[in-house]
């Protein structure tokens, strides 16, 4: 994982605030930050379009003590799937952005600092602003936005419930919005849509409290170890995208979609960090980007069968990319002197609903890998940014196995698809040329399986479909799922090539 900033063609970007307080005796001012003290505490639920595309998570944070300047230390704790990270970080003395943060929860503290804080461009502590002014200043591209109050509102979050300035502007014909409680230091719930040159309107960040208070003892939500934070040798490599990065771009083996990459260091180290940047492209342009990608990152043996997913790593059914970018970074744990990489697009569309996949497709890639340093740290272990351990598939089967003792492999996310052919969302003929491509590129794996005659027409029974929304709903095993596979190859209406 590593900091974002602000893409000026992406993000709505504040550019000039309003430092007028108006004179009502309605008037409360208000800045980010207002009220702020040592034993303050807050927790928040966060998704942030430059932090894993939206993925959520929960930020914690306790005021330890103030500084002789008027800066402050917190202990921030951050809860991201199966990862913990807890560090220090120093907010300024201004505005509470930070102005340090331990390494280990720095992308953390940066997306605090692109949501939570993110009104400063326009109230300071110098510079309050009144919560009900009707205009706080301009927001957009060029600042032709204004972002402003369109009234109190009683806002409902896990928190409470508060009477909230509503602060909303419009852009990308999309509505905003961020409920300031004047009494709180920070925005108690906000919505904000990003800018995108295509694709439908997503999010660009949302975020709700979910609790607050003070205690002047470290709260309980501190009682925590980060999570196996990313290690290595000292000798291990920096990621260094300009200076030693392999960079490429493949079309996937559909034809449907370019993939540029960027992997770095050139030759990383078992047991060292390893990062990726990866842009998903028209196949006829290299300078725009297809929104709404659903994907993984997979490592597999050579017979291409998946030791990894990245994404089962994190936690997740698979990695949205809103706008076409994306950036990980995680231990390399592949054994030298090669890893078998495969970026897998499943398809696009919003984040929660229907995956299209017409744009579906895979690429591979051969990394070339070096030796571990003696003191790098060992196989197997999980990174605080979701180290992919290579798991042993192919020699350990799961427990849910057929007559035959062969391995069933169906990652998670691929209930999403038979829900959805349960439901009538997509249809036969996408969902049995779905599976019918992923069984043959190894990322479905079932018992070998005598292939029939048939065109792959056939009318596919109604008892097939009834077991794929039950399975998706967890009323019936992997194995009994896959006998509904079977008998398609069975009869021929999936037809795998030999």
């Amino acid at each position: 994982m590593e900091r974002k900033t602000f893409s000026l063609g992406i993000f709505a970007i504040a550019l000039l605030a309003s430092t007028m307080v108006l004179p009502s005796a309605f008037a409360s001012p208000w800045y980010v930050g207002m009220g702020l003290k040592p034993g303050d505490y807050f927790r928040y639920n966060i998704a942030d379009i430059f932090y894993h595309n939206l993925a959520p998570f929960e930020l914690d944070f306790w005021i330890k003590n103030e500084t002789s300047d008027g800066a402050m230390w917190a202990v921030m704790v951050a809860h991201d799937g199966a990862i913990t990270q807890k560090g220090l970080v120093k907010l300024g003395s201004v505005s509470p952005d930070p102005v340090y943060a331990d390494s280990n929860i720095s992308p953390y503290s940066n997306v605090y600092h692109l949501t939570l804080t993110w009104l400063d461009s326009f109230a300071v502590k110098t510079h309050p602003v009144d919560t009900l002014a009707p205009v706080w200043g301009q927001t957009g591209i060029y600042g032709e936005v204004s972002i402003g109050s369109i009234g109190m509102q009683s806002v409902t979050v896990p928190g409470g419930t508060f009477d909230a300035s509503t602060l909303h502007f419009h852009d990308s014909g999309v509505d905003s919005y961020l409920w300031v409680a004047p009494q709180m230091p920070f925005p108690v719930k906000a919505k904000v849509y990003a800018i995108k040159t295509s694709g439908a309107p997503s999010v660009g960040y949302e975020y709700s409290l979910l609790d607050y208070g003070n205690s002047a003892t470290p709260p309980s939500f501190l009682n925590v170890v980060s999570t196996n934070p990313e290690g290595g040798s000292p000798l291990c490599p920096s990621i260094d995208y300009a200076n030693d990065a392999v960079h490429n771009t493949q079309s996937t083996d559909t034809g449907n979609l370019a993939v540029e990459y960027y992997y770095s260091p050139s030759v990383p180290h078992q047991g060292c960090p390893m990062g990726w940047r990866i842009s998903f492209e028209p196949v006829y342009s290299n300078i725009q980007r297809v929104s709404d990608v659903h994907y993984d990152i997979y490592t597999v043996d050579n017979q291409g069968h998946p030791l990894t997913s990245l994404a089962q790593q994190l936690g997740r059914q698979d990695i949205y990319v809103a706008v076409g970018d994306d950036t990980e970074r995680f231990l390399e744990q592949a054994a030298p002197p090669l890893a078998h990489y495969v970026i897998y697009v499943a398809g696009t569309g919003a984040e929660s609903g229907v995956t299209d996949t017409s744009k579906a497709g895979m690429v591979a890639i051969d990394v070339k890998i070096a030796p571990p340093f003696a003191n790098a740290t060992g196989t197997g272990q999980t990174t605080a940014t979701g180290l992919m351990n290579q798991t042993t598939t192919s020699q350990t089967a799961p427990a849910n196995q057929t007559a035959t003792s062969q391995p069933i492999v169906l990652p998670s996310w691929i209930k999403n698809n038979a829900k959805w052919w349960s439901q009538g969302q997509i249809g036969d003929d996408q969902f049995v040329k779905g599976v019918q491509y992923m069984i043959q590129k190894g990322i479905i794996q079932i018992p070998a399986t005598q292939q029939g005659q048939g065109s792959g027409s056939q009318q596919i029974p109604a008892w097939i479909k009834n077991n794929a929304g039950w399975w998706a709903s967890g009323q019936i095993s992997d194995s009994q799922f896959v006998q509904g596979l079977q008998y398609m190859i069975t009869n021929g209406i999936i037809t795998l090539q030999s």
